[in-house]
């Protein structure tokens, strides 16, 4: 969720009655550099593992990286949605809709 385009600029934004954000942009900022840290050594780890791209059937390999993903990361989704961390939801407005479909389309 971006606050980013929010009209209130105070500590903190009510996201429902019983959900309260704390804004916290250090812990964004280290997590964004912990993301970027981990998929350069993802890339470099990868490159350095196949050597070349001919070595490795690219459908392949991608299918078993999204079968991971979705073993791995679904139930951890899940879990978090029945303990109340972060709920799954539809989007709650046709900009929000049509945002996501130009970035699948891109």
């Amino acid at each position: 969720m971006s606050l980013s385009d929010s009209s209130q600029h105070r500590s903190f934004s009510r996201l429902s009655p019983n959900t309260l954000l704390i804004s916290n942009p250090i812990l964004g900022d280290v997590l964004a550099l912990l993301s970027a840290i981990f998929y350069a050594l993802y890339v470099i780890l990868l490159k350095v593992r196949i050597r070349s791209e001919s070595r490795i059937d690219m459908q392949l390999f991608f299918g078993f990286l999204g079968l991971f993903n979705i073993t791995t990361f679904w139930p951890l989704g899940l879990f978090l949605h029945f303990v109340g961390v972060e709920k799954f939801q539809m989007p709650n407005s046709r900009q929000v809709i049509g945002a996501i479909l130009v970035n699948v389309n891109t």
